[in-house]
C-alpha cells in the first residue's frame, strides 16, 4: 500500500524559525534547501544516513524529512517502508527542550503526510563529547547544519578543558567551537560522505583555524565553498557566513568558489580555485585572474611590513575615565566631565593630546580630545609614575583616580591585568603612539590613510605606521586604488561593506619607488 500524499510542503506553522533563542541561530529555509542541493540529498534519499549534529527544534531536519516524504511517495513506497526510511534520520542535541521540540516538530511534519511516527534518532548529547557520540556512534552519507557560534572562552572551564583536549582544531588560542564541528564531521562521515555545513566564514584568515585548512586542502575533499562576505543571513545576529560542501571521494585539487552579489541579491559563480593557489596561513578565495594581480601587488618593491613599522594605539580599557572631549584649561588645572554629569579638577600637565584614529576624517582636524597620562620618561620609555609620586605631584589626579577606583578595577572582568590599578589597561602604544606617523581606523569603506605629523599626540582606536622616509609617497600609495582592490579580498568583511585594516591584511602590500 501507497502512502497518500497530504501535502507536499511543509505546513506554514512549522516553517524554519529564523529568530535567536539560547544562543542558537535558526537558519533561513532557503539555506538549508541550498545546502540539501548541493550535496544532492534530493538525487536518491532512500537508504541514505543522515545527521545534523547540531540540530536544535530541527531546522535542517524537518526539511529533510519533507524531501524523503516526498521522494518515497513519488517512488511508491509502502507506509511500512517509508518508517523504515525514517530510521535513517539522526540528530544530536545538547539541549533537552530542544530534543522534545524537534521530535515533536518531526513528527506533526509526518502526520501530514498521514503517518504515525515517534521513533526519532534524535539524541540528548553533546557532540564534543567523544565519550557520549561514541554511544550512537554510526557512519553517515551526510552531516548537515549550522553548528552553534561559541567562542571557547565563554564556555564553562570543564567542558572547554575537555574540548580542547579531545579536538585537534581547539587545542590553543581563543577559537569558537563550530571548528570542532568540521572535524567531527571529518569522523561521523563514510568514506564517500558529503558535508554542507553554513558557518562563519572566519576559517579562511584566522590563526586558530590553521589546522582546519590544512585538512580540507590536505585532503582534497573541498568540493564547493560559496562566501556571503558582508551579507547578512540571518535576521537577528551579526554573522558573516560561508555555506562549505565537502565531499571525501572528491579527491580533486580544485573546487568551486561563489560569493553574494549584494546589489543583485543573486549567488554567482566565481571561479575554479585551485588548492596550490591557496596558502594554509591565510585562504584568498578570488577569481584566478584577481589571484594573480593580488601576488603582482605583494611582489612588487617592497612589503610595507618590511619597511616600515605598524602599531595599535593606547588602550586603556575604560575611555571614558580617561579621555575627556574638550576639557575647560584653567591656569595649570584642568575641568573634566564624566557621562554621570561628575566634575573633577585635575592638573593640566598630565593631560597628553589624543586622536581617536576610527573617526579621523584628515590632517586639519580638530579633535580637542585629551587622555590623562599617569606615566613618565624612564631611559626614553614611558613606565608608570609610582603611587607616591602621582600623589605628591598631581594630588588632584590622584583624588580624582581614588574617586574612580572602584570602576577601574572591573577591567578585565576584575582579573586586573595591569601594572598598578591607575594605570592603562594594555601597555600597548605607549611609547610607540607617538611622533610622526601615519593614522588610519581599523575599519573602512576605502583606505583612508592620514599623515599626522603633531608629534605630541598620542592615538587610540586604530593604528599607525612609522616610517623614516617620505610620509607624503608613502600615503599616496597606501590611498591608491589598489589598495582598495587589495583590501577588498585580503581584509575581513564587516556590515555594509566595511572592511578590516588590521596590521595582518596591510603588512604584504607591496611598495614601489619610495626612497628612504
Amino acid at each position: 500500500m501507497c502512502a497518500k500524499k497530504i501535502k507536499t510542503l511543509l505546513p506554514r506553522y512549522m516553517r524554519i524559525n529564523d529568530t535567536k533563542r539560547n544562543g542558537v541561530i535558526y537558519t533561513p529555509e532557503w539555506i538549508v534547501n541550498l545546502i540539501l542541493d548541493k550535496i544532492e540529498y534530493n538525487k536518491n534519499p532512500l537508504d541514505k544516513k543522515i545527521i545534523d549534529p547540531a540540530c536544535g527544534d530541527g531546522n535542517f531536519l524537518i526539511i529533510v524529512l519533507d524531501r524523503l516524504f516526498n521522494y518515497s511517495i513519488d517512488n511508491k513506497l509502502t507506509i511500512e517502508e517509508i518508517k523504515e526510511q525514517l530510521n535513517n534520520i539522526y540528530g544530536f542535541e545538547i539541549d533537552s527542550n530542544s530534543v522534545k521540540q524537534c521530535k515533536d516538530n518531526l513528527t506533526e511534519v509526518a502526520k501530514s503526510y498521514n503517518i504515525e511516527y515517534t521513533n526519532w534518532n534524535i539524541f540528548n548529547i553533546d557532540s564534543l563529547n567523544k565519550a557520549e557520540v561514541n554511544k550512537y556512534f554510526k557512519k553517515f552519507d551526510y552531516v548537515i547544519g549550522n553548528p552553534p557560534y561559541i567562542r571557547i572562552q565563554h564556555l564553562g572551564e570543564k567542558r572547554r578543558k575537555k574540548i580542547q583536549k579531545e579536538w585537534m582544531f581547539c587545542k590553543s588560542g581563543s577559537t569558537d567551537i563550530y571548528i570542532a564541528f568540521f572535524e567531527l564531521a571529518t569522523k561521523l562521515l563514510k568514506s564517500n560522505g558529503k558535508l554542507g555545513y553554513i558557518t562563519p566564514n572566519t576559517f579562511f584568515r584566522t590563526n586558530t583555524a590553521y589546522n582546519l585548512r590544512g585538512m580540507l586542502t590536505n585532503r582534497r575533499c573541498i568540493k564547493e565553498i560559496i562566501d556571503f562576505g558582508y551579507h547578512q543571513i540571518f535576521d537577528n545576529a551579526t554573522t558573516y557566513s560561508a555555506i562549505t560542501i565537502l565531499d571525501k571521494n572528491w579527491d580533486k585539487n580544485e573546487f568551486s568558489y561563489y560569493n553574494f552579489d549584494n546589489d543583485t541579491n543573486k549567488i554567482n559563480f566565481v571561479d575554479i580555485i585551485k588548492l596550490s593557489t591557496l596558502n594554509n596561513k591565510q585562504w584568498v578565495l578570488a577569481s584566478n585572474k584577481d589571484l594573480k594581480r593580488i601576488k603582482e601587488i605583494e611582489n612588487r618593491g617592497e612589503r610595507l611590513g618590511k619597511i616600515a613599522k605598524i602599531h595599535v594605539g593606547v588602550t586603556t580599557l575604560a575611555d571614558d575615565f580617561y579621555i575627556f572631549k574638550n576639557p575647560i584649561f584653567e591656569d595649570d588645572k584642568a575641568i573634566i566631565k564624566l557621562k554621570d554629569d561628575r566634575e573633577f579638577i585635575i592638573e593640566k600637565s598630565i593631560l597628553k593630546p589624543i586622536i581617536k584614529a576610527s573617526i579621523l576624517k584628515s590632517a586639519d582636524e580638530i579633535q580637542n580630545r585629551y587622555i590623562i597620562f599617569p606615566y613618565k620618561k624612564i631611559n626614553g620609555y614611558n613606565q608608570i609614575i609610582e603611587e607616591t609620586e602621582l600623589e605628591e605631584k598631581y594630588p588632584y589626579t590622584y583624588k580624582y583616580f581614588l574617586a574612580i577606583k572602584e570602576r577601574l578595577s572591573l577591567r578585565d572582568k576584575g582579573k586586573q591585568n595591569y601594572i598598578t590599578w591607575y594605570a592603562f589597561g594594555r601597555s600597548q602604544g605607549l611609547d610607540t603612539s607617538f611622533g610622526k606617523k601615519i593614522l588610519f581606523p581599523p575599519l573602512s569603506l576605502k583606505p583612508n590613510f592620514i599623515i599626522w605629523e603633531k608629534e605630541e599626540y598620542t592615538f587610540y582606536a586604530g593604528y599607525c605606521i612609522k616610517f623614516e622616509g617620505d610620509l607624503t609617497c608613502l600615503a599616496e600609495q597606501l590611498n591608491s586604488s589598489d589598495m582598495t582592490f587589495y583590501i577588498n579580498y585580503i581584509g575581513r568583511d564587516y556590515r555594509n561593506g566595511y572592511k578590516a585594516y588590521a596590521k595582518n591584511f596591510i603588512k604584504n602590500f607591496g611598495i614601489v619607488n619610495l626612497g628612504k
